[in-house]
């Protein structure tokens, strides 16, 4: 949950319509941020204490399959982070994109939204009900978040290329973009290490 709200936050930064306001929702997913950063650090060290404790085998691995996904979780708040950064990058540059920019990273937006939220319903799946079709919703989303990454590569080359918009326009976009890519990886590689827990890769 606190992973979207912070994205939540990131997005707001993109529509903030003055500084004083944009500056004040920073400082907000900076907040984020260091509270995501000293949780992971809590909950990694508990679990390396239960780690070194008298387990199974089987017990072992799930707790270290656990320690990767708070590693990937703690990522997407990384990640989050490094998308607010670069949007008050574009702030600050005042470069203005066209509106075919803005509607590109929207629709990223929209896909992030889906895999954060099929997410959060594996995650809170009753644990006799979780099978491998469990993650192939979320299978499906990243995939299409890659495809719309690579069509915007492609598509932002030609503009460029055909003076649609300056490169410099192109570099926050194309980042932001690009960041929005990797907080649907990190999403996926939670989804599949904590149905490694649930011992449901068979």
């Amino acid at each position: 949950q606190r992973n979207i709200k912070m994205f939540n936050i990131a997005k707001s930064l993109f529509y903030a319509k003055n500084n004083e306001e944009a500056n004040k929702i920073y400082e907000r997913v900076e907040k984020y941020e260091g509270i995501s950063d000293r949780m992971e650090v809590e909950i990694a060290k508990y679990l390396t204490k239960v780690a070194e404790g008298r387990l199974s085998t089987i017990s072992k691995k799930n707790v270290h399959a656990l320690l990767r996904v708070v590693s990937e979780i703690e990522s997407i708040g990384d990640s989050n982070f490094n998308l607010a950064k670069t949007i008050m990058r574009k702030r600050n540059d005042a470069k203005e994109y066209t509106p075919d920019m803005v509607q590109r990273i929207e629709n990223m937006f929209v896909l992030v939204d889906q895999a954060l939220a099929e997410m959060m319903r594996v995650l809170n799946e009753n644990m006799a009900d979780m099978t491998v079709g469990s993650i192939m919703n979320s299978l499906r989303i990243e995939k299409d978040i890659n495809s719309l990454r690579n069509e915007y590569r492609m598509k932002n080359a030609t503009d460029v290329k055909e003076q649609k918009y300056p490169y410099e326009v192109s570099v926050t976009y194309m980042d932001m973009i690009g960041e929005c890519e990797k907080i649907g990886d990190y999403i996926l590689n939670v989804v599949e290490q904590y149905q490694e827990t649930r011992g449901k890769n068979r």
